[in-house]
Parts: C-alpha cells; structure tokens; sequence
C-alpha cells in the first residue's frame, strides 16, 4: 500500500511566496535602476543638445551684433570729430528686428544681444612711453604716474565725496608710482627670451606669484593689457581696483552696500560685459567716489597716442599736467557737454557755421542724416590759447554780454603743456558685442582703426555726365524707375585686434 503523500506545511508555502515577492522586488529595483539611468542619460543628451543650440544661437547673435557696430561706425557723418554725443557712443536700438523668430518652429524670441562701442583715444597708451624721442617719452612717464595716483585716489587735487580710501595703507606693499612706471618701462623694452621660467599659480589667496624670473616670449612690446600682471608691481587690485579677499566673510560687508563686491575672476562673462558698460556710462560719476578706481579703464595699447578732448574723463585730462586744477578740467567737461553757442546763434538766424554748409552733391529726398552734434570742440577750437579760451568760457557769458577772455587756473604755459595731447576726432574704436542664450553667452571683442577711404575712380564711359546724345548715363536706373542703391560709407575699419570668449 502507497505511502499517501505528506500534505505540505503552511510555512513552506510561505517561505516560496516570500521567495516570489524577492524576486518581483529585486526585478522592481532593476528596472528602476535602468529607468533611472535611461532618463539620466536622456536628459544628458537633451541638456547637450539645447547647449548646442544655444550656443549656436549666442555665436550668430553676437556676431549680428559685431556686424551691426561695425555699420555704425562706418556710417558716421561726421568723421572729423568724435564724442559721446553721437550714435555709437549711444545705446543701440533693436527697434523692428525679429531676430528670424517668424522661421522657428517654437516661435520664441531669443534675448537682444549689448553692444558696447568705445573709442580708444579716450585712454592713455602704454606705449608712448617707449615710443617718440626721450622728451616725449618722459612727458608719457610723468603722465602715467600721475594717472596712477589719480585712480588710487592719492592726488591733492581731488575733490571727492568723502575721504579718500587710498590702498595704500598701513603695512600695504603697494609699489610707488616711480617704481611702476619704471618696471613697465623696463619691461616693454625687454626682447624677447626662450628661456624664461614658467610662472606659478597656487590656489592660496595670500601667495603672491613670483614673476622675476618670468621673462617676455614675444617681439612686441606688449599684446594685451591683461600682460602687466606680469610686471613686478602690477597688481589685480591696481588694475581690477580693490579686490575682496577670499576669506572675508558676510560679517564684513558694508552696511551701506546692497551687495557684497565681487571678485573680477568671479564674474560671469554676462556680468562682466555690464560691469563694462557701467564703467564706461557712468565714469563721470565715479570721479567723485573716494573708493580707489581700476586703472584698466583708462589705459590702451592700440590708439594713436593723442586724447580726444572730447571722449576722454575726467582723470585722463587731469593726469595730462600736474598745474591742472580740479575746476578747470570740470569747466572743460561742461562745456564739450552744452551746445555752442556759435551754432545755436547761427541756427537762430537760419544760417550755418562755415564748416556745416550744406552738401550740394546730397540727395534731398534721400533718409535723414544723423542729427549734428552741436557740444563737441571741433579742430578751430584747439587752434590757439585764445581760441581754446573762448571754446570753454562759451556758456560762461551773460545775456548781451561777450564771455571771458581767460580762465582762472588756466595759463598758456598749461596749454602749451597739454596741446601736444590733444584731439577731436578718435581713430581707433572697441566694438564689444555680447549675446546670451539660455546659459550661454558668446562675447566677441574687436579693435578697428577707422580711416577714410578713397572715393573709387569712375570708368572713362560712366562720368555722370550728359552724353552727346544728352543722356545722363548716371542716372540711368533712376530713370528706368527703379530705387538706386546707398552711397558706398566712405569710412573704412581695419581689424587690429579679436579676442571671442564664451562662457555660462
């Protein structure tokens, strides 16, 4: 007789249903595991994928905007003298453009890029210190250490809103002027060298970088501004301005300060384009400020040498002689900033000043020209002493009454001094132009010499002048109805510098 099967305990079905649900819980795990890894790399991939697009989108965008700097620039109707009244020192406006968002399929509208437009002959060049014969070298000397003092606010000339916080305080290592102005010297002099010694960078904020042994390595006297940090002396709070240390806390900040400073080095590439623009848009403003100032804004390597009267601050011209007062300079200032009264007088009368008669060759029906700049110093201006004079004391004068024939504080030895420096037109221009989308931001910065161009010859056969069968071959597709095409800009821009930088 069979042995009749055990019916199987309880706790066994348990044991292989515990079993089951081990398994269904390590298969759940899994599959979350590989879900959660799919949808991270889906996201990675979309995340790449938008950066892409963005950043081609911030490429195109800022380019547009280099573009539109450059027509500005090259459209400039009044060539033969430059100041912050005219188009390209103004903000730009994008008024009607649609930056293509009629062709995208999202129909959204990517943020309008900035441009920044600023003449370099507002600023001191570095490399007239090196350049001209030994007396105009040491006229460049005297003029930068001054500058130098200016910005770290230890002139007595300054009148400022408060006391000045001057950066050289008790136990600060910070260079005299003579020295740095001497090591800057020895250095743009220095040759080339392949043997010099890398230079090390730790990531202690209190160690300071040894450059005695660094050594230059190219045969230009300098490329960049940014290379003077590799002049003994030359530091990131001279040329930054004051700088927060890294282990300064939120105790520390200053109650009067919404914000705590920033480092520059800390700074987004969008950050730093406002930061730009606010230092060039409110430098007058600053002037006042008892902080000290970064000198960077006042210095360049690519102008002329001159300083354009008209463009240049406050500091510039009053680094440019040591008997330059305080009020003279801010007299100079106001009037470059007024209308002439020459011009309002000959706009009264329904007449023009000689210099301002009108084109013949100039289309009447053609847009309207940029509005005339009726503030600036012109060429006359800086004629002589006395013409100089009569310039700055033109809004001094009383109704029915002749302006001043001097200027207190103001002799022709200090004229004589400062005319040598002195122009009204700018040659070189920086166009900075910027443009961020999403976390992108592209920044193109370009350096342009502005010149006049030759008008081209006209062919033998096309003169613009009546033929013998009286047919003007000029006029030609005017006559046929069709609109002719814009004067060429008789202004050419030759690219001396380009620097593209791209950040988030």
């Amino acid at each position: 007789m069979a042995e009749q099967e055990q019916p199987k305990s309880g706790n066994s079905r348990k044991d292989r249903r515990g079993f089951a649900l081990l398994i269904v819980m390590i298969l759940i795990i899994l599959l979350a595991v590989l879900v959660f890894a799919f949808q991270r790399d889906v996201m990675r991939e979309i995340s790449i994928s938008a950066n892409v697009r963005d950043d081609l989108k911030a490429a195109y965008l800022a380019q547009m905007a280099m573009v539109r700097g450059q027509v500005i620039l090259r459209l400039d109707d009044h060539a033969d003298y430059d100041s912050l009244n005219e188009p390209w020192a103004q903000p730009v406006s994008w008024e009607g453009e649609s930056w293509g968002s009629e062709d995208s399929v999202d129909g959204e509208t990517p943020p309008q890029p900035e441009i920044l437009i600023s003449d370099e002959e507002r600023k001191f060049n570095l490399l007239s210190l090196v350049r001209g014969n030994e007396v105009q070298q040491e006229k460049a000397r005297k003029t930068l250490q001054r500058l130098i003092s200016i910005c770290r606010r230890e002139d007595d000339r300054l009148m400022l809103d408060g006391d000045a916080k001057t950066v050289r305080r008790a136990g600060d290592d910070s260079v005299n002027t003579e020295t740095l102005v001497r090591n800057l010297v020895k250095y743009l002099e220095e040759r080339a060298s392949e043997d010099s010694d890398d230079l090390e960078i730790t990531a202690n904020p209190n160690s300071k970088p040894d450059v005695r042994s660094m050594k230059k390595q190219t045969p230009f006297e300098m490329l960049t501004v940014g290379e003077l940090l590799q002049v003994e002396g030359w530091t990131d709070a001279l040329l930054y301005g004051p700088i927060r240390k890294a282990d300064t806390g939120l105790e520390q900040k200053d109650p009067n300060q919404d914000e705590e400073p920033a480092d520059w080095k800390d700074l987004t590439d969008q950050e730093k384009f406002e930061k730009r623009r606010e230092s060039v848009e409110n430098i007058d403003q600053r002037s006042t400020d008892p902080t000290p100032l970064p000198i960077l804004g006042f210095i360049t390597l690519y102008s002329t040498g001159f300083i354009n009267i008209n463009t240049c601050p406050r500091e510039v011209l009053l680094a440019l002689d040591e008997k330059l007062t305080w009020d003279v300079v801010d007299q100079i200032i106001t009037a470059r900033e007024q209308d002439r009264q020459d011009i309002v007088t000959a706009d009264e009368n329904g007449g023009e000043l000689p210099e301002a008669e009108p084109d013949p060759n100039i289309d009447p029906n053609a847009p309207p020209a940029e509005e005339e700049d009726k503030a600036s110093f012109r060429p006359q201006d800086l004629a002589s002493f006395q013409a100089f004079v009569t310039r700055v004391n033109n809004q001094a004068a009383s109704d029915g009454e002749e302006p001043p024939t001097e200027i207190e504080g103001f002799t022709e030895e200090i004229y004589n001094a400062i005319r040598p420096w002195l122009v009204v037109r700018s040659t070189v221009f920086e166009v900075e132009a910027s443009a961020t989308v999403g976390k992108v931001t592209h920044t193109i910065r370009a350096i342009y010499r502005r010149t006049a161009e030759a008008a081209p010859a006209q062919p033998a056969g096309d003169t613009g002048q009546p033929t013998d069968g009286g047919t003007d071959t000029g006029t030609d597709a005017a006559a046929g109805g069709e609109d002719p095409l814009p004067a060429e800009p008789t202004m050419k821009l030759t690219l001396l510098f380009r620097d593209i930088s791209k950040g988030g």
